[in-house]
């Protein structure tokens, strides 16, 4: 006669894990996926309110030791005194010129002094205090 096993035989036989065990895993296994939502939520948080923002709208060359560059800056922390840098780039990819500045909110224009002829701008954006990353 072949007969099916039922579930509390298998446990007689196998052994069967305790309850205490089980309910102790699964709320380790909350706090857990807890924390991690909690930390996905602030990091969202976090950058998707920054104190500063920025874009550069244009640049134009104003002879061959200076450029003028107009950009965007978005303060949204006045508490924030954020900075902000640009590099000018030669033909040949050499750094010729840098300017670091303290902005204010709204659009302004910067003139950079040049070693020589800056073929390309890089706008490397605003940081603030608690604000490592350039917007």
């Amino acid at each position: 006669m072949n007969q099916q096993p039922t579930s509390a035989h298998i446990a007689q036989r196998y052994g069967g894990g305790s309850a205490r065990g089980r309910s102790v895993f699964l709320g380790i296994g909350a706090v857990i996926v807890a924390a991690l939502v909690g930390w996905f939520v602030w990091a969202v948080w976090l950058h998707s309110h920054p104190k500063v923002g920025s874009s550069m709208e244009s640049w134009e060359l104003q002879g061959p030791n200076a450029v003028k560059v107009t950009v965007d800056v978005h303060i949204y922390d006045a508490a924030a005194h954020p900075t902000c840098v640009l590099l000018a780039y030669a033909e040949d990819h050499s750094t010729v010129g840098e300017h670091s500045f303290t902005p204010i909110s709204g659009r302004q224009t910067i003139t950079v002094r040049t070693e020589r002829e800056a073929t390309s701008i890089d706008w490397r954006g605003c940081t603030a205090k608690g604000q490592q990353d350039p917007q």
